[in-house]
């Protein structure tokens, strides 16, 4: 469990080159949630006024200072152009972890699926959801420097890296192999790479009673297809058992496709959707064999890694379904 002490201190000296005044951090806590970063919640107080802030950090043994100064920079891209996310503040220490404000909303796909006190923010959801993505996507490219420009048409560097990944592994899974083999054989037309979150769904959203709040955790965040982000949120594990409703459980890709559009994002159809649903099937099943692999070789032992490995067979059999 890393010191409170240390970590207070370093947000205090943190705080008071920010602000350029001494700062004073209180009710510093550890917060639940963030499956690969560690979360921290407090109150900076300076001149008698207070902030709710958040610290999400690296945790001991997978610091990235890169990637962290890259997701600082995209947010704040992201803020000024209105996307919905939380104010960034500054880098976090030695530089693995990063301030931001605490936006007030639930994450747990299960409460926003389930409860009827969001039930109102269901029927709205997949209209902001679209707008959100259409936002994140118009983000220019040359703001955000630290994002490297894709290697090549987005859907094919997408290919090439899933079928790197997969031999890296070096498991047999025929299902993915044959995702593969759809993908190269129905290629997209080549677009021009966009602004792409890497990690859009229900988890890494929050949302009110009145709907969606914030976009979180940007740290795949990459150059692409537009429509990625828009196949990730479509496929069968980020519904949460709310199956008859494609998009995060809560709507269709039609509505998505529409809302999309009409919020400023290119016209596309369920044929463009369908390429990039299936190379997000194939990655996930890629990224449950990863999870696995970090627990079983004990390079990061963790039952939720384990727990997550045993999905790689969810999107083995959805990518049956969709290419059959």
């Amino acid at each position: 469990m890393p010191d409170p002490d240390e970590i207070r201190e370093a947000l205090e000296a943190g705080a008071a080159q920010h602000f350029g005044r001494p700062v004073r951090i209180d009710a510093l806590e550890p917060l639940a949630g963030g499956a690969s970063r560690e979360l921290w919640g407090f109150v900076a107080v300076a001149d008698g006024r207070s902030q709710r802030l958040v610290l999400r950090r690296d945790p001991e043994g997978v610091e990235d200072p890169a990637a962290r100064r890259r997701e600082l920079e995209t947010l704040t891209a992201a803020h000024r152009h209105g996307v919905p996310v939380p104010q960034p503040f500054w880098l976090h220490d030695d530089g693995t972890g990063l301030v931001m404000a605490r936006v007030e909303g639930e994450t747990i796909p299960r409460r926003l699926l389930r409860e009827d006190r969001y039930a109102g923010a269901r029927a709205g959801l997949t209209r902001q959801l679209a707008a959100a993505a259409a936002a994140v996507h118009a983000v220019p490219l040359a703001e955000v420097a630290s994002v490297e420009p894709a290697a090549g048409p987005p859907a094919q560097a997408a290919i090439v890296g899933l079928e790197s990944e997969l031999d890296r592994i070096g498991e047999p899974h025929p299902a993915l192999e044959l995702g593969l083999r759809w993908l190269r054989s129905h290629p997209p037309e080549p677009r021009d790479p966009r602004l792409v979150h890497g990690d859009f769904r229900l988890g890494n959203l929050a949302v009110d009673e009145k709907g969606l709040v914030a976009v979180l955790d940007w740290e795949l965040v990459h150059a692409g297809d537009p429509l990625e982000d828009l196949g990730w949120l479509c496929i069968r594990s980020w519904r949460f058992g709310n199956d008859e409703h494609p998009v995060a459980g809560v709507g269709s890709r039609e509505a998505l496709l529409d809302f999309y559009a009409a919020a400023g994002g290119r016209k596309a159809t369920a044929e463009d959707l369908r390429f990039w649903e299936v190379a997000a099937n194939v990655r996930w099943g890629v990224i449950c064999m990863v999870q696995a692999r970090l627990h079983r070789s004990g390079a990061q032992r963790s039952l939720e890694r384990a727990a997550i490995g045993r999905r790689t067979c969810e999107p083995e059999w959805d990518l049956l379904a969709m290419i059959g």
